[in-house]
């Protein structure tokens, strides 16, 4: 019995990756074409985040850390490769200030690309039928 269940939890998730490739491509293609590659990289991570945190979140504070954490990672490391591209360099005070600022200023436009993401993908599911990201927000503590 246990065999079965692991081959169906085995299906579920290349099934969620094949989805969250799915999604990647359309942020990535909707990158090239608008060049505003700071909100690419919060909905990349927010994608990344929503799948980790479906597939690997045992508690509610780690799917907070997937879904929080992984769009200011993504954010923060645009701004290195920003600041990298500088004929300045970067300084560790500037790296420093910079890490600063986007931890205050960017987990609010975060969780506003996680929630977006989920309402796109409802919105879709409605339509089309097809579940691109999915994230249980109801699913309580004891589970």
């Amino acid at each position: 019995m246990s065999g079965s269940n692991s081959q169906i939890l085995m299906q579920q998730t290349a099934s969620g990756r094949g989805k969250l490739i799915v999604v990647l491509l359309l942020i990535l293609a909707a990158g090239v074409t608008t060049d505003a590659w700071y909100g690419v990289s919060l909905c990349l991570g927010a994608a990344i985040g929503m799948f980790l945190a479906e597939h690997f979140g045992s508690s509610r504070t780690r799917e907070f850390l997937f879904l929080l954490g992984t769009p200011l990672l993504f954010f923060w490391l645009m701004f290195l490769a920003t600041i990298w591209q500088q004929p300045d360099g970067a300084s560790p005070a500037l790296l420093s200030l910079g890490t600063l600022l986007i931890l205050c200023s960017a987990i609010v436009p975060a969780a506003l690309t996680v929630v977006a993401l989920s309402i796109i993908s409802a919105i879709v599911f409605k339509l089309t039928g097809l579940r691109l990201l999915k994230f249980n927000w109801s699913r309580s503590e004891s589970q």
